[in-house]
């Protein structure tokens, strides 16, 4: 499958870790099940009244432990038409017999539903192709949820973009989820973290987005802030804890935005970059620095 695959965003859905027939997986995630039987039960139940017979699943790995037959037994009563992207255990599975009832499988996929282009992995990425044009990853492994909370990754998913959601079934009621409710989860946490750093709206497109940071104590008189204000869409005063670099400052604000994005920083943190005007600690910003700010921009 070399072109990405294009889909109307009314009926795909997706989904991970199922796990069925995995009786351990039960407690590691304090999942609300007696044993394996009464979770693939349930599973393929809440399978059965989500999606239609004509959907289309994208199963982000980790489907099923057990045997060839359990894989078919369990793959004959789900309806919809299942892609598979493998997850670490159905490495350890890999049977002809079972994989060819899948409508393709593969290690990852590149897909665009309504015209919305998204990475298919069994793992979140730190970094991936698009993560700062609009382009979500949507991902399994790490069993995060209400109640599932207990795997040694789940400390490191706050360093995740807002442009990725886990859609394994311990984070959606034991379901897939649709296209329409991941769009939903994706907006609302681009929304929360812009508005936690202090970001406007996105200005309409093809505008191109310019960006001032400032340290946070930084002063700066009337006249220059006007005259940023001018040339700048956002001005943004970092406040930095600890021993934060600055570049790590920035790039934590830059990765909540898409578009064409310009951005400059005026400060006396040091910078190893072509965007950044020094100024003097506790020196006032002056004319010189917004021009010199303005012309980067």
């Amino acid at each position: 499958m070399d072109s990405i695959l294009k889909l109307q965003p009314d009926n795909v859905w997706f989904t991970s870790d199922t796990h069925f027939g995995h009786e351990n997986i039960i407690r590691f995630c304090n999942r609300p099940f007696k044993n394996a039987e009464e979770m693939n039960a349930e599973l393929i139940k809440r399978w059965r009244e989500t999606v239609p017979g004509d959907g289309i699943v994208f199963h982000l790995g980790d489907f099923a432990h057990g045997s060839s037959r359990l894989w078919n037994d369990i793959l004959s009563a789900l309806p919809g038409h299942k892609y598979l992207i493998l997850g670490n255990h159905d490495m350890k599975s890999l049977r002809q017999g079972y994989m060819s009832k899948f409508e393709h499988v593969a290690q990852q996929m590149t897909i665009r539903v309504g015209g919305q282009a998204i990475v298919l992995n069994h793992n979140p990425f730190l970094c991936y192709g698009g993560s700062y044009r609009d382009v979500w990853q949507l991902f399994g492994h790490v069993h995060s949820g209400p109640v599932s909370h207990t795997g040694l990754d789940h400390p490191r998913l706050k360093m995740l973009f807002p442009l990725q959601y886990d859609v394994g079934v311990d984070n959606n009621d034991f379901r897939p989820i649709s296209f329409a409710e991941v769009k939903a989860k994706i907006e609302a946490q681009v929304a929360a973290a812009r508005a936690a750093a202090g970001i406007k709206a996105d200005v309409p497109t093809p505008e191109v987005r310019r960006i001032v940071f400032l340290d946070e104590g930084a002063v700066i008189g009337q006249s220059e802030l006007t005259r940023l204000k001018y040339a700048a869409t956002d001005i943004i005063r970092l406040d930095f804890t600890g021993s934060t670099p600055v570049k790590e400052a920035i790039a934590s604000r830059v990765s909540l935005l898409i578009g064409n994005i310009r951005y400059v920083y005026i400060g006396s943190r040091p910078l190893d970059d072509f965007r950044y005007v020094p100024l003097q600690p506790n020196a006032p910003i002056t004319m010189k620095e917004v021009e010199a700010a303005i012309k980067i921009l």
